[in-house]
């Protein structure tokens, strides 16, 4: 009876958190998408105003990867959002990376999609992303920014509570296995 409640606990769990993070990712209405060329540029103007607050920025990028050490830094980036009047909105640097799990073979084709950063839009005009993305041990052969609407924010209660059923269910294997050994 205990491998059967561990088990619907773990996967509880893991659904849990995969939909706080699904939902995290996709929430509200895109209002912009770039596609991205070359290590850095500057993204077209996009109008914005406070209304669609909050507002969620997304990097995504499709890359390829040799991964015969352990651990393998993918591709460096950095993000700025001016507005109207050189007002200046965020700036996010950042670092993917990557690890070979045990049956991953030593050449990976990956996507790696990253909410850069929430924000809200503090005045009504042109805003304009610029980006460097500068690939370290990856050959990156597509990337995009991505702007979304009125996103919801991270559902924390959701996610403790995946995270502890997630970490019972685990405890309980672990202790059921002991048990029969």
């Amino acid at each position: 009876m205990l491998k059967p409640l561990a088990l619907f606990l773990f996967m509880v769990g893991i659904l849990l958190i995969g939909w706080v993070g699904y939902d995290y990712s996709t929430s509200g209405r895109e209002v912009a998408r770039f596609d991205l060329a070359g290590e850095a540029g500057s993204t077209g103007l996009v109008d914005l105003d406070p209304s669609m607050n909050p507002m969620r920025t997304i990097l995504s990028v499709t890359y390829e990867i040799e991964l015969l050490k352990g651990d393998v830094p993918a591709f460096d980036y950095s993000i700025i959002l001016n507005g109207p009047g050189s007002l200046h909105v965020f700036e996010a640097n950042g670092q993917q990376r990557d690890k070979r799990e045990d049956n991953t073979p030593e050449y990976a084709t990956k996507t790696s999609e990253q909410v850069i950063k929430t924000f809200d839009v503090p005045s009504p005009g042109a805003y304009l992303l610029d980006w460097r993305i500068t690939p370290t041990e990856a050959k990156i052969s597509a990337q995009s920014l991505q702007l979304r609407q009125n996103v919801n924010p991270l559902k924390y209660p959701y996610l403790i509570a995946g995270m502890l059923l997630f970490g019972l269910g685990v405890l309980l294997l672990v202790t059921r296995r002991r048990q029969i050994s």
